[in-house]
Parts: C-alpha cells; structure tokens; sequence
C-alpha cells in the first residue's frame, strides 16, 4: 500500500542522491521502467512504456530494456521489438515484427497534491483534480490526442500523442490509494509502425506556463499551515505558540497509564517472573505455549510501541526551490534564530525548511535544538505510553541518556538490481566484501548496546516483481548468470530449454544477455525454483555476516508489505533466518487469515506490524490517507482497534505509528515537489498534540498487558469500514451434469435441475453498498465445457464498454478455478484460471494472463423488467487444462462487477472468497462434478 523512499541512514545519503541525479529545469529521459519526465517546481513524472494489445487479445509487456543514451530497446514476446528515440521533445517509436499488433497502452500516475488547484485540459474539454472523492473515479474519458496538466504553482507538463487516441483521467481514491491515473490507448497501423510522443513544459498553445486562477494565491501561512483551510486548533498568531508552551506541562503531567508500573526499559515490572522470562541483558523473544514474548533486558515482558521517524527534520521539513512564492513567510538561510529550521545538509540547506522546527523555536523563545527537543519528545511519549523509537529515525544521544529502546536498520546500502526494488544482487561478490566491511563499521562497535531491540534488514522490497525482473537482465548481472547456469544443468541441451520455454535460442550463452520472457507452465516453475535459490543466497549472506560481528541483537525483517508477504517461499526462508517478521501493515479491518496464513508459513516466528496509520483530513492541516477517519477522536479509535487487535493475536509483539510528526503540507522534502503531507503525527506542524486521539491511545497503552498476555478482549471500533467487507466464507457448489445439447442462449434448456447459489449484496467486498444488486448462478458440465449462468440484479444493466484485462472494471463477472493443489493457499499458481465475461455484448471476454487468448462463447440477455440481466457461458475445459469426469473437484469462485456508466466498477460481490481473489486463491470455495 505504501509507496515512498525511506530517510533511513541520515539525510546526507539522500542529499548525495539527488545532488547527482536532479535536473533543473525540464527534461525527458529512459529508465529500466518507463519514460521519465522531470518538470522543475512541479515535480516528476513517468510515461510507463507500452503494453502492447494483440488482434488476439494478447497483452504484451516489455522483457527487456536497453538504454543507450537518448534510445530505448525494447524486447516484447512473438519476436516484437520496439525502438524508442528521443528527439528534442519527441519521443519517437519504431516498431518491429508489428504486423499482429491492434493497438497500445502507456500509464502514468500524477501526484495526489494536484488536488490543491491542479487543472487538466484533455483536446477541448478541461477541469480541475477533484479535491474531494469523485461519485465516479473517471472524471474524463474521451477520444483526443492532448493533454496539459496545470499544477497550483502554475507550471504546465503537455502531452501529445498519437491521433485518434482514447484518454482516461481517474481518482484511485475510489480504490484506497489518494493518487491520480493516467493513460491513453493509442491505434496502431501495421501500414505505418512509427508513433510519436511530444513531452514538454508548458501548454501547446500557450507558452511556458498555463494561468491558474490560484498561483497568486498564498497557499501556506508563516506557520506552515494551508492558508485556505479551516480545521480545529489553527494557530493564528505567535502568542498562541507561547501560550502552548505555557500550558504544555501541565497537559502531559495529566496523562495517565492508570497505575501501569514499568521497569527502566519501559517492560511490564515483575512480568518475568510470573511468566518465567529469562534475562539475558538483550532484547529478545521467548515462546511459552502458543504465545510469543518480546522480552527486555531486564527480562521482563515488553510490547514494542514504537513511533517511526522520531524526530523532527524528517517527514516535516519541504522542499521550497522554485515555488517560494506560494509561502507567507520563509527565514533567510542567514537568520541565526532559525538557522536549526534548515536541513543541516549544506545541499539541502537553501532548498528546504522544516516549519514545525520553526514553530517550536518561536514557541520556546530560543534556536531550534535537537537534544532539546528530542528529550521533550521521548518524555511526553513515554507519558503517552510509547516506549520506543521505531525505524527512519536518527539515532540520538538522548535515547542512550534517557535509557529509551530503539530499533535500528541494517547498513547494507548496496546498489538494486533493476525492476526489482530495493533488492541487492546477493551472488555479486563485491557486494558481500562491502556487506562484511559495512558490518565490521557500524554493526560491530553496537553488539553489546541493551538498548537496540534489533535490527532492520530493508523497507517494502519488491521481491513479488523478482521472476520477471532476473530474466530481464543483462550478461553483467551475477543473479542472471547464476539463472542461465541453473538452466544449463537442468536442461542440458538448448533444445530442450528452447521447447520448455517457448523460445528460440542457438546456445545457452545467448540467454546471458537477452530478456527470456515467462510465458510457459514450465518457465513459471524454474523461476519460482530460482525464487528459492536467490532468496535462500540473500538471507543467508546477510545472518551469516551480521551473526559474525553480532551475536545478542535480533533480525526484525524486511518490513514487507501485506501483497509482497503472500508468498509461502518467500515467508518460509525469511522465517529461517529472521528472529521477528515485519509487515508494513496497513489495513482498517484485520485480516486474521491472512495474518495467521504469514505467521504459519514463516514457521510460526513473531511479527511486528511495522509501519501504520489513520488520518483525520477534517481535524488536520494536511491531508486524508485511504485509512481516513472523520475526527482525531476516530483515528484514535481506529489506533485502539489495531493495535489491541494485533496484541491479542498472541503472536504480534510490537507495532510501529508512522510518525511522530505530521508531514509537511507542502510534502516533505525528499519526494520534492511530489511529497506525501498527510496526517501522520501525533503533533501537528505548530507542535500541537491531537489530544482527542492521544486520549484513546492511552487506554489502550495502559491496557495493552492485558489484552497481550492475559486474553482481555481487544477493543473493536464501531465503524462499519472496518467489518462490513465480506469475510472468506470457503463454499461448496455443485455442478450437475448437462442432460443435452447446451445452447448458449440465456435460458436453462438441459440444465441439470438443481438450486441455484446466491451472492447476496451482504458479500460486498469492494466499493459502495447497493439496495439493488445481487445475483444467483448455476454450474454445469459436459466433457467438452463447463457452463455458468448468472442472473444479476441490477437497476443500471449491461453497461461494459471496456475490452480485454479491464473487463473487471465494469459489468461482468470473474470466474476463478483451479485445479493443481487445492491445498496450497497464497498466490495463484501458474495453472490457476482467472476468467472475465464482460456484460456488455456478447463474446466479450478474457482470461488473465493467458496468451494467445482462447475462445470462449458466452451471452448476455436483459431481464424482462429491465431491471437485470442474465450472463451464460460455455468455457471449455481446455482453457483449464484439465479433462473433466465425475466426481473431480476444483478450487472455485465468482464476483459480480457492477458500474453505472459501463466505463467504471462501482462494487463487487463475491461467493466464497474476499477482494484479493485475483491475487490470492486462499479464500476461493470449491466445485465439485456430478452426475
């Protein structure tokens, strides 16, 4: 869910970063994953490359990428090759091989700050990024071959594409992810296989900047606050911020853990003895019966509440360059009194400020000073109930002062294999000597610390992209090296590998430096082998090198996120070598399965649910997350609901807030002008405390023991948000046997006469709750196909303009069947079947993942009333890749899409299983056949 870069090992690293990869001005570059458009004091962008669209339906993605300069090769199955040359501002595209090609697809996302007077013209029609959530997320749609995008600083990005183009602008609000998407589908002439993409600043038609009715406008006030909103516990004047100040101790010295005595660590006092804890001067864990103990160095028992980016300097400080004119009032780099107010990074310093630092200078009369302040924050959190720094935090003498546990992250900083984030290539040997060298620097000085709790290796790696991203490599990679020799010692010959994969190739050195694509049954399962083998090296070189200079701290994890950790290899190997397993996750209802399904697969080792939060847009100076909550007394709430909801799993012994302070309103300052600002903190930019929500959070700090050790029950929140989205009800259908010749026409001539099944509105999973939709289906077979009839309620009916992949996105139903071990939950395996029949015509529809796409025949006929309509479909068993008899049975589901306007998904309902059915088989019911 959460996509940022991390301050993990000081601000300097980031300063060096960009200091080399920054460019001023406006400029248009390749990189391995797309087009990327950098537009000075707007931001940056990426142009994704092409999906290619087939005559057959297939969809096709590059394999390989190569960058020479201002020229891209691009390698697609079927022998489809694309060039890509940059031009001035033209993007120029030679296509290869394309005769079979119908048209392309290219993405791109736009930052969720557009809301604050961003403006889109698309051909003649224009608009403004809807500040609230739209009631449809495609709020333009249309055939035009320009787009301008208008930004509040006034600074404009255009667009050309090719003519006769379908454009698309969309709100993922509506999907719980606060960005903004574009694309467009471009028709290709086989006559003429050239296109051309023209990027540049400015409008087309009028110069360099589009005239925003807001970029006169102050958008934020000397305090850091937008301008233009209204929220409770604005500042309005300096006297208020000395006023606090004032009154501050008072506020915190009433704060309560209702008698909850802890030891110096800040464990539960006198818990190791009534749990017989041992103490061995560390942090670490101990299993009694089915629970997991985070144990002190006192030995006692210690949930870990820990708050990520602890200090100030971090998420808060912005970046200004090249949009100063949008603030009331920034310091001059000079002024002595809010000198601490700048980064420290002498790159940085002219280039951004964190407001919140200021505040607190004007607050207290005196310089901004880190030890200062970083005790204020470690004394009022532990009066709050917090009782440890969590990660991307820096390290502070005060935490060693004041005796306050904190976590820390591994020092691998290693370059990443490319398409496969924030992963080093583990078979490279270099990259092992400077791992050593890292260890022996930074990790061995700390091996005897108490306070250290443990250590990070990474943050949200993108280890579910590594089947695809190792074959895409070049020659020089020692992870596509290590590839091409297990497959010479598997296959033996290249024939043999040639038939397997589908491929054509003269020897197996020419696999070395060409993108293999993963198209065959048999690809899938070498790479999910290799998967094992790359991971197992990663792990292990990391543990063997950290156990050589550290033998008392723990490894926490990689901090997956929840789509990452649903991957049985991937749990098992970490859960060999990791002491704790981090997931970075964010959720408003707990998902217990699925949580459960990672603790067993990672041999049932502890977890700490590393990163989370709730927003209250409406009560805050910043913005709503998808987790968004009315009041800060709600956020608080939700806080309880998560946090006690995770204790009494029994194998959940930390959490981690993200984060102390709120980030900036502007964004914080590593991201640019594209910067997360939502309502993250526990202190607003004026330093302000959100005492409604830290009110609920004490309870469940002072109640956190009980619930943890003793089974108290958890706080649950009334908010349907959190328990209305169906849960996985593991249902059992059965298909009759067709008694004649089956007619795909609507209607139930030999239909084995049996009930039908109900998808009830109550097994909504995705989007908005209708009074009017719900549906019932019916299953046959025959030894040629089995059969499915729909009929669906529904006041808006028929309404799919989509084709291919995005059939999902309007009227229709999914189908999901598999057949190889039913047993095995996680993620579809290579055979599983995800099939869309679109409602809008009939033959409409796709088999994910499936090329060349087969034929399926199906109809859709309205209701009588005109209220419905009825959907039924032939799929023959071949499709599956089975041969159908009696008594066989399958993993199975069916959803039910259903839109307005033919273009979006407002809802869906599913039978058995819950919203990750496309991504997880876990939750599917089953099929069984019948005479």
């Amino acid at each position: 869910m959460r996509r940022k870069l991390k301050v993990i090992v000081g601000l300097w690293i980031i300063g060096l970063f960009l200091q080399s990869n920054v460019i001023f001005g406006f400029d248009i570059k390749f990189t391995n994953s797309g087009i990327s458009i950098n537009v000075n004091a707007m931001g940056n962008f990426e142009l994704s490359y092409p999906k290619l669209i087939l005559k057959d339906k297939q969809e096709l993605k590059p394999i390989e990428v190569k960058i020479s300069g201002n020229d891209a090769i691009l390698k697609y199955n079927s022998d489809i090759g694309l060039r890509l040359e940059k031009k001035s501002n033209d993007i120029i595209m030679n296509f290869e091989n394309s005769s079979n090609i119908e048209k392309y697809r290219m993405d791109m996302l736009i930052p969720f700050n557009f809301r604050d007077g961003g403006r889109w013209k698309a051909g003649n029609q224009e608009g403004i990024f809807p500040n609230k959530k739209p009631e449809k997320p495609q709020f333009y749609q249309g055939n035009s071959n320009t787009l301008e995008i208008t930004s509040d600083t006034g600074k404009t990005i255009s667009i050309k594409i090719p003519e006769w183009s379908y454009q698309q602008l969309q709100d993922n609000r509506e999907w719980g992810w606060n960005i903004y998407h574009y694309c467009f589908f471009a028709p290709f002439n086989k006559d003429n296989p050239k296109g051309v993409i023209t990027i540049k600043e400015g409008s087309f038609t009028s110069g360099n900047d589009t005239k925003n009715t807001n970029q006169s406008k102050i958008k934020v006030d000397k305090f850091g606050q937008p301008a233009l909103k209204n929220f409770p516990g604005k500042i309005n004047s300096e006297e208020e911020l000395k006023k606090d100040a004032e009154i501050e101790s008072s506020y915190f010295n009433s704060l309560s853990l209702n008698g909850l005595n802890l030891d110096k660590f800040g464990g539960l006092e006198k818990s190791g003895e009534k749990f017989a804890l041992q103490k061995t001067g560390f942090f670490h864990v101990e299993k009694k019966g089915e629970k997991w103990i985070l144990v002190d160095p006192e030995g006692n028992a210690f949930f870990h509440l820990g708050i990520c980016s602890f200090n100030a300097g971090n998420e808060d400080s912005t970046y200004i360059e090249g949009r100063e004119d949008i603030y009331e009032w920034i310091p001059s780099v000079d002024d002595p009194f809010f000198a601490s107010a700048r980064l420290e990074d002498g790159w940085w310093k002219p280039r951004a400020i964190s407001f919140y630092k200021a505040n607190v200078a004007r607050k207290y009369g005196a310089p901004f000073n880190h030890k200062d302040h970083t005790k204020r924050l470690v004394d009022r959190v532990r009066k709050i109930g917090f009782n440890s720094v969590g990660a991307f935090s820096q390290h502070s003498d005060i935490f060693e002062n004041e005796n306050f546990p904190y976590v820390s992250h591994l020092p691998l900083n290693l370059p990443e294999i490319p398409g496969l984030r924030g992963v080093f290539d583990p078979f490279d040997e270099m990259n092992k000597k400077k791992i050593d060298e890292n260890f022996s620097k930074y990790i061995a000085p700390k091996a005897d610390n108490p306070l250290i709790i443990g250590y990070f290796l990474a943050n949200e790696q993108g280890w579910e992209d590594l089947p695809r991203a190792i074959p895409a490599l070049g020659a020089k990679y020692h992870s596509k090296q290590h590839l091409v020799k297990m497959l010479k010692d598997k296959y033996k010959d290249i024939k043999t590998l040639n038939e397997a994969w589908q491929v054509n190739f003269d020897s197996f050195d020419a696999l070395y430096d060409k993108g293999l694509p993963i198209s065959t049954k048999a690809a899938f399962q070498d790479m999910q082998k290799f998967n094992e083998i790359f991971l197992e090296e990663y792990y292990k070189v990391i543990t063997d090198t950290f156990r050589k200079y550290d033998k008392n701290h723990m490894l926490l994890g990689n901090r997956w996120q929840p789509g990452t950790s649903n991957n049985e290899t991937l749990c098992r190997i970490a859960g060999k070598y990791m002491d704790i397993i981090s997931i970075n996750y964010y959720t408003m209802g707990i998902d217990e399965g699925f949580i459960k399904r990672i603790y067993e697969w990672t041999g049932e080792k502890p977890q700490f649910w590393s990163e989370f939060y709730y927003t209250s847009e409406e009560e805050s100076p910043v913005s709503g997350s998808g987790n968004d909550m009315k009041t800060q007394k709600e956020r608080g709430l939700a806080y309880r609901n998560y946090v006690e909801g995770a204790a009494a799993l029994g194998f959940v012994v930390g959490i981690e807030w993200f984060t102390m302070i709120d980030q900036a309103t502007t964004g914080r300052f590593f991201e640019k002008y594209n910067g997360e600002r939502n309502n993250t903190g526990l202190f607003s930019v004026t330093d302000r405390p959100y005492k409604d929500m830290i009110a609920e959070m004490i309870k469940t700090h002072s109640n956190i023991y009980n619930v943890w050790l003793l089974n108290k029950k958890p706080y649950t929140i009334e908010d349907p948000r959190f328990y209305t989205s169906a849960k996985a009800q593991k249902r059992k259908v059965q298909a009759g046997h067709a008694t004649g010749e089956m007619k795909i026409d609507g209607n139930l001539d030999n239909w084995p006469t049996r009930p039908p099944e109900r998808i009830s509105k109550d097994r909504i999973v995705l989007g908005k709750e209708l009074d009017n939709f719900d549906a019932t289906f019916k299953v046959a077979w025959d030894e040629d196909n089995l059969y499915i009839i729909v009929n669906v309620t529904d006041s808006t009916p028929m309404k799919n303009d989509l084709n291919g992949e995005h059939l999902w996105s309007a009227d229709a139903i999914e189908i999901f069947i598999g057949y190889e071990k039913p047993e095995t939950k996680g993620p579809l395996l290579f055979s599983d079947r995800q099939i869309l029949i679109g409602a809008g015509k009939n033959d409409q529809f796709h088999v994910v993942n499936l090329n060349p796409q087969p034929k399926i025949t199906s109809t859709v006929v309205p209701s009588v009333d005109g209220k419905g309509y009825t959907i039924e479909a032939a799929i023959p068993w071949d499709v599956i890749g089975i041969k159908a008899k009696e008594g066989q049975e399958y993993l199975f589901d069916i959803g039910v899409d259903n839109s307005n306007d033919g273009k979006g998904r407002s809802c869906q309902i599913m039978w058995s299983g819950i919203a990750r059915n496309s991504s997880d088989r876990s939750a599917w019911g089953t099929l069984k056949l019948v005479r």
